[in-house]
Formats: C-alpha cells, sequence, structure tokens
C-alpha cells in the first residue's frame, strides 16, 4: 500500500499548476486497454475518493513485491505449490542415491537388548511328548549308565511328567517338586535334570528352557538361596557346582534372577527383568566352558539379555562342565514347591530356535 500512496498525490492540481496527478489519471495512464484496467477504471467511480483516502478496489488484494511487480493471490499460491513440488522431487532423489540410515542419528540400545547372535544347530532338546524324562538321559546304553544325562534326585524332591492345561506346547511339562523342610539331617533337597554329554563335547554352547512358576516363592533359609539351573564341573575327586542361576526376591516381594560364582563367592545381581507369576517365560544362556579366567557366561529373559559375565573360571582346570534344570533349596516360603519346565535345549553356534 505504501508504494501505491506514494505514487498519488491528493492536491488539486489546478491551484499548483502541475500535471494532474490525481487517483483516476493514475490508474487510468497504469493500466490501459485490458479488462484489469475496465475494472480499477470502474473503482474510481464507484469507490470512496475522499481527500486523504486510497482507492478501494472489489477485487481482492494484491501483493506487492518491493520491486513494485504486483502477482495475484492466485500466483502466490501457484507458485507456492511449485516450489512444494520441487522440493518433494529433491527429496525422493536424494532418498535413493543416499539410504536413510546416513542421515539418522545413532542411537544407543536400551539396557538389556544387546544385538542377538546368529541361530544355532539343535544338538539335543526335551519337549516331554514321551509322556517320561526320558528324552534327558539319550542316547541310553542298555544295561549300562546313561550316556546323555539323567535325572537326579534328593532330600524330598521328585521329577515327573504332568498332563498339564498350561503345557507350553503340546500336552505334557515336566513338574519338578521340592519339601525344603530342613529335618537336620537332610537339610537341602532338590531335584535336577542333567545334560553332560554335547557340555562335555563342546566348551562353548547356548541353552534354553521354559519355565512356569504357579506362584511368588521366597527363599528363607540361612543364607536364603534357591537354584533353579546350574552348571557342574566333575573331576576325579570332586563334582562342584560352580556357576548357578538363583532366584531372589526384590523388597516389593517379586521374584528375579541372580547369577551366584560359587567358585568366587559372588553374586551378580540384575534389575532388568522380574519372573512373571502364573504364565511361561523363556531362559537362554551362552556359556563358555573355560578352566582359566577367559568363560563368559550371557543369560536372556524372554529375548532380553539381564546377565552378561565375562573373564571368569567356569570349571576345573582337569574337569568337564554339566548342565542341569533344578528345583533345589534348603527353606522355601510357602513350602513345598512346584514349578515346571518345558521345550529345553541345547544349541551350538548361536542361540536356540
Amino acid at each position: 500500500m505504501g508504494a501505491l500512496a506514494s505514487g498519488f498525490s491528493f492536491r488539486d492540481s489546478r491551484s499548483t499548476g502541475q500535471p494532474d496527478r490525481s487517483p483516476a489519471r493514475a490508474i487510468k495512464a497504469r493500466h490501459t486497454g485490458t479488462r484489469r484496467n475496465r475494472v480499477a477504471f470502474a473503482c474510481v467511480k464507484q469507490c470512496d475518493m475522499g481527500p486523504g483516502k486510497i482507492p478501494r478496489r472489489d477485487r481482492g488484494p494484491a501483493t506487492v513485491s518491493k520491486n513494485g511487480l504486483r502477482m495475484s493471490r492466485t500466483t502466490v499460491i501457484l507458485l507456492f505449490l511449485a516450489l512444494l513440488l520441487l522440493a518433494v522431487g529433491l527429496h525422493n532423489q536424494i532418498g535413493r542415491a543416499f539410504p536413510a540410515g546416513i542421515f539418522r542419528a545413532k542411537t544407543s540400545q536400551p539396557s538389556g537388548t544387546a544385538s542377538s547372535p546368529p541361530l544355532g544347530r539343535v544338538l539335543w532338546s526335551a519337549d516331554m511328548e514321551t509322556g517320561d524324562l526320558s528324552q534327558w538321559s539319550v542316547p541310553d546304553a542298555p544295561g549300562g549308565r546313561n550316556q546323555g544325562g539323567g535325572v537326579f534326585n534328593s532330600g524330598f524332591a521328585t521329577a515327573s511328567v504332568d498332563t498339564v492345561s498350561f503345557a507350553h506346547s503340546g500336552l505334557h511339562a515336566a513338574k519338578l517338586f521340592v519339601n525344603a523342610l530342613d529335618t537336620g539331617d537332610l537339610p537341602t533337597s532338590g531335584t535336577r535334570l542333567f545334560r553332560w554329554l554335547e557340555p562335555e563335547r563342546y566348551s562353548e554352547l547356548y541353552y534354553r528352557v521354559w519355565f512356569y512358576f504357579p506362584q511368588r516363592y521366597t527363599p528363607n533359609g540361612n543364607p536364603p538361596w534357591w537354584n533353579i539351573s546350574q552348571w557342574k564341573s566333575k573331576r576325579a575327586s570332586t563334582n562342584d557346582p560352580f556357576l548357578a542361576l538363583n532366584v531372589g526376591n526384590r523388597p516389593d516381594g517379586a521374584m528375579y534372577f541372580y547369577l551366584y560364582d560359587k567358585n568366587a563367592s559372588h553374586s551378580h545381581g540384575q534389575s532388568i527383568k522380574n519372573i512373571p507369576e502364573g504364565q511361561w517365560f523363556e531362559v537362554e544362556a551362552y556359556y563358555q566352558c573355560s578352566g582359566e579366567k577367559n568363560g563368559h557366561v550371557t543369560f536372556w529373559q524372554d529375548g532380553v539379555q539381564i546377565l552378561d559375565v565375562s573373564n571368569m573360571q567356569t570349571r576345573y582346570p582337569d574337569g568337564n562342565c554339566a548342565w542341569s534344570v533344578n528345583n533345589y533349596s534348603t527353606s522355601l516360603n510357602p513350602n513345598p514347591a512346584t514349578i515346571y519346565v518345558d521345550d529345553a535345549a541345547i544349541c551350538l553356534g548361536g542361540r536356540c530356535p
């Protein structure tokens, strides 16, 4: 508007002797012979042209650039759309030339979600669909010692197979029962499902088992402990657990897993996952069996890494390795305690599929 107003003079040319610069003459001189001219000229007759006022046009306002060029609203909109289409085209070309990952900022992985190793080859598995626990000892030597593993009970504990409606898969699951009653003569009770064939052959293996805890339990012995999985090392004179996956309780009573290193008398805790009650959940482990302090263990719960410890001794220098799934304690509340196990597996070269 300022540019238009500066070109007009509202003084009477008759009193100044200057050329006529009235609004009518200015508009008429600027617009000649077009429909726009006729509309602009018609405005002179219809608009309020009193002293000090700018002509009011009936058409929509025009946009005036700094260099004095006039653009209609339609022209501005079309120009905007053209620029928008150009920008979209450039974006698509860049996207094809440079993958989006190049422009995306790197993000750190959240705790407990380290990248997963590839899937491995299943060496052994037990789904209890045979209706018994025979899969834990295969291959059997007729009339002789079990070659692959076995079931071992101590104190007031038993292992059996139940036909349960809540089996993780199929119709059967292993039922591990313990009455952790300290009678003095039997301070501990436990049942253990063992495999030693694969751990004796391979120093690095992946282990997988599904658990079901029907309710919350609290280890309340002195000291309190509850062992549900372990790796033992056997040599000529002794057979001892080296590492145990134990169950503890948080301040609010929730159950959780921690790793107990018996050889070093040290526990490794975690705050990532609790143990769910009344539902199946998966526990996986990587175990590097080593007689020197270069062993490595990793645990996942439902696919989330919860424990990872390296540079540790995981067997006797002159011993072997064996793995078991257990229900084993000195005292539990409530007592007795029953947990269920299904779809166990041992795999080579990566996590069990």
